[in-house]
């Protein structure tokens, strides 16, 4: 069963959680590149949902092996990215630096202190 098949209430107690801009995949040439969506984080996990009240997340994330940082390759402001160079990196943005920084510094703490994951277990999850 997919991880993203769990809805925010069942998540329960986030570790940080808001509303960030998500970069879409190159494919959507002629829509918005950033959405927003509800973020949470919780331990070493990072989902993203259309709403507060969404019963299953449009992605979700295994922070651990992967990397966060500023993505100043990005025009949008308040950018970072969470970066794997085998499998993917993914780009979100905060409405303003002192959001921007809390979440770097809660994500930064997820990737630091989590094992890493094993082999046969999903590293990220997304809808199209």
């Amino acid at each position: 069963m997919s991880r993203r098949r769990i809805s925010c209430k069942d998540l329960g107690h986030a570790d940080c959680q808001g509303w960030l801009y998500k970069k879409k995949e190159k494919g959507s040439f002629l829509s918005n590149k950033w959405k927003k969506f509800w973020v949470i984080l919780k331990g070493s996990s990072l989902y993203w949902y259309s709403n507060q009240m969404a019963e299953k997340a449009d992605g979700f994330v295994n922070l651990p092996d992967f990397t966060v940082e500023r993505a100043s390759e990005c025009k949008k402001k308040h950018a970072f990215k969470i970066s794997h160079p085998q499998i993917k990196t993914f780009y979100f943005a905060a409405e303003n630096v002192q959001e921007m920084n809390v979440w770097l510094n809660k994500l930064g703490l997820a990737v630091i202190h989590q094992e890493s994951t094993t082999k046969d277990e999903e590293c990220y999850s997304e809808s199209e």
